[in-house]
């Protein structure tokens, strides 16, 4: 299998404000409404004025509702886009909060991913995330798939939006392949996640830094059969990379890793060679053993695994 290196730019995400943002006027836009500014317990400042979060009794409405203000390029007025739209004359559902909206890069485009809080019934709270990205004509738009895709949770519960984004990203980019969930490993900037494909008895790992991902089949760069199954992943900071490890039982019944990278200059690459020091040193037993092997070849400090 030729092996491919990719370049990202693992940058901060930032916006091109393409629509000023005194557009975005909160009160016009509720007066011409007829609706009423509500006070949640917590509305989070979006990172991109370009995009303002709003929470509002509509007329004769009894329960706050959320939304979007954005602004469009050359449009005399924001466009509003509905987060949760409170049902006319009842209770329930309510927009109760927005605790934090964040700004990421996924898929080459810029994203924001706002959290909200989705009162039910009167004891039955959710934490649900709702996804925008910047598209050059519209200003900030939609992003059905990810809406669709990522799941609520209780409210009790913490979640990652940016996380979930990038797990309901790597699901679409791969539909042919089995994510493994369990060793989906993701932060703001970046993912790592493993695939089973059980007909071709085949297993495969995918990395992203922003941009399309970048994957390889773990067999084929450990120079060995098929793949039985993957057994664990984990991760290890260096100075100057974050390397992947995924280790895998081959059809001959061969305990192997495999290692990747993704370089602070936003490099992916997949390390065929360290991946066969490992191997060949026979420091397969456990992923722990392979981490610690790993590090000492980097030079890098010792510190406990990694799992998310």
């Amino acid at each position: 299998m030729k092996m491919i290196t990719a370049f990202v730019a693992l940058a901060i995400p930032t916006f091109s404000i393409q629509a000023a943002a005194q557009s975005v006027n909160v009160a016009a836009f509720l007066k011409g409404r007829g609706a009423e500014r509500a006070e949640l317990r917590q509305l989070a400042r979006s990172p991109n004025p370009a995009v303002v979060p709003v929470a509002f009794y509509d007329k004769d409405g009894v329960a706050p509702s959320c939304g979007l203000l954005v602004a469009v390029p050359d449009a005399p007025k924001p466009r509003y886009i509905d987060i949760l739209d409170a049902d006319s004359g009842n209770t329930f559902p309510q927009c109760v909060a927005i605790p934090s909206i964040r700004a990421f890069r996924l898929q080459d485009k810029h994203y924001l991913a706002i959290e909200y809080l989705d009162r039910d019934t009167r004891d039955d709270t959710y934490r649900e995330f709702h996804y925008v990205y910047d598209d050059p004509a519209q200003g900030f738009v939609d992003d059905k798939m990810l809406n669709d895709g990522v799941p609520s949770s209780d409210s009790r519960k913490e979640a990652n939006g940016i996380k979930l984004a990038r797990a309901a990203m790597m699901r679409k980019t791969f539909p042919q392949w089995r994510f493994l969930e369990r060793d989906f490993i993701a932060g703001d900037t970046s993912s790592f996640a493993t695939f089973e494909d059980s007909h071709a008895r085949a297993c495969h790992f995918a990395m992203e830094a922003g941009a399309k991902p970048l994957s390889a089949n773990l067999a084929e760069v450990a120079s060995t059969t098929g793949c039985a199954g993957v057994l664990a992943a984990t991760r290890l900071a260096a100075p100057a990379a974050t390397y992947y490890i995924s280790m895998f039982r081959s059809v001959a019944g061969k305990q192997l890793v495999v290692i990747a990278s993704i370089a602070n200059d936003g490099t992916l690459k997949v390390e065929k060679g360290l991946s066969a020091d490992i191997n060949g040193a026979g420091a397969t037993g456990d992923i722990r053993a392979a981490r610690a092997a790993l590090s000492q070849r980097l030079g890098a400090l010792p510190t406990p695994p990694t799992r998310q």
